[in-house]
């Protein structure tokens, strides 16, 4: 089974749950950006990762805009249930890349990690590329433009915009995201960022701190 988390910030509270419980060996779980685990000198995320390669089910993650991509791009390349990722823990945990696909109990999920940059974004250099956007769209023009599942960090900007009830400034990722609505065919879309956890639709939800049973 795939279940889903979001913004946990290298909080180690967040890896003892109890919720986590009903997560067993052969289980995944994803986070939906601002990982925060690979944060801090080399003897926090040490801990960090010790303590992730204990949990009995695998760990994966996508960025957010305060994950920093020059510390990602450390690990080595893998690939994940058929996604471009990085290894970060031998067997135990991964970065998935952005605009890649991973099928996972014969669910096709999509991943786009990262989001426009914020005023006070420290990791602005990493925000999504044109590079980026292309290879969802060539990845996704592959599966006829269907998918079962979308995973992002940022919502599109005509979410973010209903969630906010206000104006919202523009932007590449946010523009991209609206695009995505229109040409791809999906079961239902999932997002971190606003660190609310919130049903928008029957085909949107906010998560946060909440662990989701992937299509609950």
């Amino acid at each position: 089974m795939v279940y889903i988390t979001a913004d946990t910030h290298g909080e180690l509270s967040r890896l003892t749950d109890r919720e986590l419980k009903k997560i067993k060996i052969g289980d995944t779980l994803i986070i939906l950006g601002d990982f925060g685990y690979l944060w801090g000198d080399e003897k926090t995320v040490e801990k960090n990762l010790k303590k992730i390669s204990k949990l009995p089910f695998k760990t994966v993650f996508i960025d957010g805009y305060n994950d920093d991509m020059n510390v990602i791009r450390r690990y080595p390349p893998a690939v994940f249930h058929g996604a471009k990722a990085r290894e970060i823990v031998k067997n135990k945990l991964f970065y998935v890349e952005r605009g890649e696909t991973a099928v996972i109990d014969d669910c096709k999920i999509l991943f786009f990690g990262g989001r426009d940059d914020p005023d006070d974004d420290c990791f602005s250099d990493f925000v999504p590329t044109e590079a980026d956007f292309e290879n969802r769209l060539e990845n996704l023009a592959k599966c006829g433009n269907k998918t079962d599942y979308i995973l992002t960090h940022s919502p599109s900007g005509a979410t973010e915009r209903f969630i906010n009830q206000t104006g919202v400034r523009g932007g590449n990722t946010r523009d991209f995201l609206d695009r995505l609505r229109t040409v791809c065919e999906y079961k239902k879309w999932y997002f971190g960022c606003i660190h609310k956890d919130k049903y928008i639709s029957s085909k949107c939800q906010a998560v946060f701190e909440n662990i989701i049973k992937l299509g609950e």
